[in-house]
């Protein structure tokens, strides 16, 4: 073999194997923020099943459904914050509603929203169901 075949050789080899480490140096960044961006999406859900179960503990809903928008912050606002994550509290044009945004402080593209009733949490005191006697007697 001459000279200039074992440097063309080593050159092509050079090249394929510098693209080859960049290509995997690509794959192993982009699969690094992908578990990242997961586990940000994990603590935003987590957050919001701890947020759910003390609103459900703390929250004792009066007759009537009706919870003060007062006693919705305070409730929400005791809960501390998981590192690596914004809250947002606002309160809904409804009144017994509280809508919850989670913002990532290092990926500003990844949110949550979710909106809370007192209603759909179950904090609502449900009446009894009618009896087949009371349907009964309910006339068209």
């Amino acid at each position: 073999m001459q000279l200039v075949e074992v440097m063309v050789a080593a050159a092509i080899f050079s090249a394929a194997s510098g693209s080859s480490l960049q290509l995997w140096s690509t794959a192993a960044g982009n699969s690094h923020q992908l578990e990242h961006r997961q586990q940000l999406v994990e603590r935003m859900e987590l957050d919001r099943l701890q947020l759910q179960a003390h609103w459900r503990r703390a929250l004792v809903s009066e007759p009537g459904c009706s919870i003060s928008r007062e006693r919705w912050m305070a409730a929400a606002e005791a809960m501390p914050v998981p590192p690596q994550l914004q809250r947002e509290l606002v309160i809904s044009d409804q009144m017994d509603a509280l809508q919850v945004r989670w913002r990532a402080e290092a990926d500003p593209t990844l949110q949550r929203e979710r909106l809370f009733t007192a209603a759909g949490m179950g904090l609502c005191q449900a009446e009894a169901p009618l009896t087949d006697r009371q349907v009964e007697e309910v006339q068209p």
